[in-house]
């Protein structure tokens, strides 16, 4: 059997605009994430103010929600407006069924004016992407379908460099925001204009409406406003609305953080303590925690009692106050305990620096997680704002405590491992989850066990108030703490945005079947997400309504209400459009590969969840048939030759493959991560970067005029790209690996380590060294290192350095997905063979050849024979 095709030179299809540079290299989307947004300052004082309410019945503002008189679907099913009385576009010429049909030529040019409007006017790549840009028309062609539908939203994304800012769009002359008067869709450039501006028709549900005189302009000779490249909203598929009073239900809400630390003696004698103190005071001093002067603080600490901290400015030092009976929670104290960080700063400082000091001799080792939880419920749930915690054992005392009997090894890598990989008992830290969620307070964990800690249990607690879990196993202050302090400070210096709600709308004949992500939803379709912040990323799946024929364009829109740190009410709208049709090669040919991915990796974690992992395993091994067979029929394809190597990396990676060396505990924080990832970041989970530093190029050393190193060009995944002699870096979006061969060069380890050999070589004390000495070769490595690093601002890429023979070494090599690993004992070759592969048959050579095959490793490498050199998907 001849080899599989492996695709042309290029980047995987993604089937919108390009993510990077085209050869190599990821997406350079993350560049400048550790920058904020621009501020952007509202040209119309009257209307700060925020929406939310803190009551569990309070609905968001009318002006935001979904009119009352749009047709709904039975719960758990979203879907679009089903008005048939007016079609969008109905004077659109070459449409099927629709007025001033012309001839096939008057439908080509409509089209490819249409695509090259959608290229100039949907939300950018950064901020929304589909599995695919042009969708089926109907049922019969979507079940010949092989991937999922759907759409990945990273609505508060930051900006790629050399990006114009997203534009603020201010209605206050008109009077309010432009939307549709039935199903509440925001004015956007698709939406289409008649009796020369006066009426718009909503380009979701097709209602006709009066346009309001204030933004009445005129039209020109194709039926575009005279003015739409003077209003934002009209040309720019990403906008951000200053929101009117309207939009508001109450005062702003200020940026809040209630910093809730285990002092329990596992976390004194680890160092967690210790760095969580750091971590805090540092972020304060930087003077870049968003809010400025509204910006308030509370601490509270807890082992087997909860001790709360009067940080009144006025007293010489903090007062602490302890409550021990965890049956009967109270607060000790009305005020003082949340406090403005302006006015008490060297309070809150002077107490956080004390907290080693005053549990340092600490022999209790039990932790009242839950009940400390409720504590801060109880002092901010008048406010809401961000919850912090900070745990370093198994909750075990007060409210829902947990047992760590509950941990059952002989399970892992078994189809009974998903009973620990759900929550314990009544799902009691999801329902205190729900509590919270009402009063605009999320929550993000931060557990740093030594042992078991059941995070299956406790996570719901972050994930369904739209937070995220930050998990350090076997926590070392030596080994971990720039890792931690790194990704504690991003957290707390990010841009955010508070008290938000959320709302995704698609057009007619299409309904949204299941919502992705860290997020409540609140009825049918109010997404709630107390903090929302610009890492947070969410996805749709999609599907076509029964018995209703699809508009010929797919709109997407999303509106994200929130405050931001200012005390401004804003809307991020994003609008994004699609084509359909019929052509099955026009579908497979808009493929986004990393996009399916992440479709494919959301609806296997349900299958496992729901099951067992031998189902979401099969799930993927389904989808990969199908993409096989689907290459089969369309072997130029290039998406179709892309998706069987991620679909292999899902099954060899640590969130799915049958092993027991994966701990529950691990598994879950993974399947965690993976509900909020972006998609540049769940690619490289599964298909990681692998470049060669000791053959670099001069040009990685020193950056260009953007401030950007170069990176070396990306080696296949497989160990006939290494040598014994060559020194690689691996990086999968959580971790940096550097493998150093036996027969390094000297003078490499010499200038990059300060140590003469191989057997020299201390690899702890090298990761401190790297990039830090005074050599061409160490800043050109240490340049490398720092440019992946900023790609990734979270989490933080932690560098481990393994020696060839090292059992280390064993993490490098279960990532090269394309030789046998413990995941999988199959080769990419073979993996395609046993799903269904067939070797095209004389098929004509691609213009300058396949490249070529590197040379075997030599002896002692690891890894079975893999198929032939494939270019990186980045």
């Amino acid at each position: 059997m001849g080899a599989p095709p492996m695709g042309g030179p290029g980047a995987p299809p993604m089937g919108g605009p390009p993510m990077g540079p085209p050869g190599g290299g990821p997406p350079q989307m993350a560049a400048q994430s550790n920058l904020p947004p621009p501020p952007m300052k509202s040209a119309s004082p009257a209307f700060p103010g925020t929406g939310m309410g803190a009551a569990a019945n309070n609905e968001p503002p009318a002006a935001f929600g979904a009119a009352a008189n749009v047709p709904r679907q039975t719960p758990g099913v979203y879907s679009s407006p089903m008005d048939n009385s007016s079609m969008p576009g109905a004077a659109m010429p070459g449409m099927p069924g629709m007025p001033g049909q012309q001839q096939q030529s008057g439908q080509d040019a409509y089209s490819a004016q249409f695509l090259k409007d959608v290229d100039t006017f949907n939300s950018p790549a950064h901020f929304v992407r589909c599995s695919v840009s042009r969708l089926p028309n109907s049922l019969s062609a979507k079940q010949r379908l092989s991937i999922p539908l759907g759409v990945v939203l990273q609505p508060l994304a930051p900006l790629p460099p050399d990006i114009e800012p997203v534009p603020s769009v201010n209605f206050g002359v008109v009077g309010t925001i432009v939307r549709c008067k039935q199903c509440r869709t925001y004015v956007n450039p698709f939406v289409q204009w008649e009796a020369n501006g006066r009426r718009w028709n909503c380009n979701l549900c097709g209602f006709s409406q009066l346009t309001p005189d204030p933004y009445y302009a005129s039209l020109d000779e194709s039926g575009k406003r005279m003015d739409r490249f003077q209003r934002a909203e009209l040309h720019k598929g990403a906008v951000e609305y200053i929101a009117p009073g309207e939009y508001m239900v109450r005062p702003p809400q200020p940026p809040v953080f209630m910093f809730v630390i285990d002092v329990s003696y596992t976390s004194v004698v680890t160092g967690l303590l210790q760095t969580v103190v750091t971590s805090i005071v540092e972020a304060i001093q930087s003077g870049k925690i968003p809010g400025g002067q509204r910006v308030q603080v509370g601490i509270i600490t807890f082992d087997t009692s909860l001790h709360f901290y009067n940080l009144n400015s006025n007293l010489s030092q903090p007062q602490m106050l302890v409550v021990s009976d965890l049956d009967d929670l109270f607060l000790p104290l009305p005020d003082d305990i949340l406090v403005p960080l302006a006015e008490s700063e060297a309070a809150i400082v002077n107490l956080l620096e004390s907290l080693p000091g005053t549990f340092g001799e600490t022999k209790v080792n039990e932790s009242c997680l839950g009940s400390a939880v409720r504590g801060a419920f109880m002092a901010m749930k008048h406010i809401g704002g961000k919850l912090l915690v900070f745990g370093a054992c198994i909750p075990s005392v007060g409210e829902l405590a947990l047992k760590s009997t509950r941990d059952n090894p002989r399970l892992l890598g078994t189809d009974r491992e998903v009973e620990l990989l759900r929550p314990a008992g009544n799902d009691g830290y999801k329902e205190l989850g729900k509590e919270l969620t009402p009063a605009q307070i999320s929550v993000e964990l931060f557990l740093a066990p030594q042992a078991y800690m059941d995070l299956a249990s406790i996570c719901p607690l972050a994930k369904f108030t739209g937070g995220d879990v930050h998990y350090y196993p076997q926590f070392n202050i030596n080994t971990c703490f720039e890792k931690f302090k790194s990704e504690l400070v991003h957290v707390l210096t990010r841009y955010m945005g508070w008290e938000a709600v959320m709302r995704i709308r698609v057009s007619r004949g299409w309904k949204i079947t299941k919502f992705d992500g860290h997020l409540f939803i609140r009825g049918q379709d109010l997404l709630v997400v107390p903090n929302c912040h610009q890492d947070q990323t969410f996805a749709i799946q999609i599907d076509m309504e029964e018995n209703v024929t699809p508009d010929p364009v797919l709109y997407v829109q999303s509106a994200l209400l929130y405050t931001n740190s200012e005390g401004e009410r804003r809307i991020r709208v994003h609008t994004w459009a699609a084509m359909t049709t019929p052509n099955f090669n026009d579908i497979i040919g808009s493929i986004d590969v990393q996009a399916s991915a992440v479709m494919m990796s959301h609806q296997a974690l349900d299958q496992s969840l729901k099951t067992n992992q031998t189902d979401g395993r099969n799930k993927l091994s389904s989808f990969c048939q199908q993409v096989v067979q689907a290459g089969n029929l369309c072997p130029q394809s290039d998406a179709l030759q892309f998706l069987p190597l991620y679909i292999m990396g899902m099954l060899k990676s640590a969130a799915f493959r049958a092993t027991n060396d994966i701990s529950a505990d691990l598994r879950t924080y993974i399947w965690m991560r993976l509900e909020t990832m972006s998609v540049s970041q769940s690619a490289a989970f599964f298909n990681p970067r692998l470049m060669a530093l000791h053959s670099s190029p001069e040009e990685c050393r020193m950056p260009n005029d953007h401030g950007q190193i170069q990176l070396p060009e990306m080696l296949n995944l497989t160990s006939e790209s290494m040598t014994q002699d060559g020194v690689y870096l691996l990086e999968d979006g959580e971790s940096m690996y550097m493998w150093i061969g036996r027969a390094v060069d000297s003078n490499f380890l010499q200038a990059v380590f300060g140590m003469g050999s191989f057997d020299q070589l201390d690899v702890l004390a090298a990761e401190s060294v790297v990039g830090t000495r005074n050599d061409p070769l160490s800043e050109k490595v240490g340049n490398i290192i720092r440019q992946v690093r900023s790609e990734r601002p979270t989490p933080f890429l932690q560098l481990q350095i393994m020696r060839q023979g090292e059992p280390k070494e064993a993490k490098f090599f279960a990532a090269l997905i394309e030789d046998r690993t413990v995941g999988m004992q199959s080769t990419y070759t073979e993996f395609l063979q046993r799903m269904g592969y067939r070797s095209p048959q004389a098929t004509p050579p691609q213009q300058g050849g396949m490249p070529q095959m590197p040379p075997p490793g030599p002896a002692g490498m690891m890894g079975g024979p893999g198929g032939p050199p494939m270019n990186r998907g980045y």
